[in-house]
C-alpha cells in the first residue's frame, strides 16, 4: 500500500474506507459526491486473488464480483477503476 496515498486520504476523509486484503492495488484517490474516497484498480485486484488465492481468472473475477464490487458500505466505500475488461459483457 502506498502510504503516501493512505496519508492523504486520511486526512482528506477520516472516515475514508479501505477494501481488506487489497493493498496492492490501490491506485490513488478520487470523490464519491462530496467525499474524497480510496481508488483501486479492478483488475489489480483480480491480478491479486489469482496469485494470493492460486485461482484461474474466472474464479477471482467471480470473487471480486460478488464479495468486493458489489459491497457498498456507504458514501465512504472506495471506487473500483476497471480499464482492461468489457463491462458491457
Amino acid at each position: 500500500m502506498s502510504n503516501s496515498v493512505i496519508d492523504r486520504i486520511i486526512k482528506l476523509n477520516p472516515e475514508a474506507l479501505t477494501a481488506d486484503g487489497y493493498d496492492r492495488a490501490i491506485i490513488g484517490i478520487t470523490k464519491r459526491n462530496d467525499n474524497h474516497v480510496v481508488l483501486y484498480s479492478s483488475e489489480k485486484c483480480i491480478r491479486q486473488l489469482m496469485e494470493d488465492n492460486n485461482w484461474t481468472e474466472e474464479e477471482s473475477l467471480e470473487w471480486f464480483s460478488y464479495n468486493t464490487e458489489s459491497a457498498y458500505m456507504g458514501e465512504n466505500t472506495p471506487v473500483f477503476q476497471w480499464n482492461d475488461y468489457d463491462c458491457d459483457e
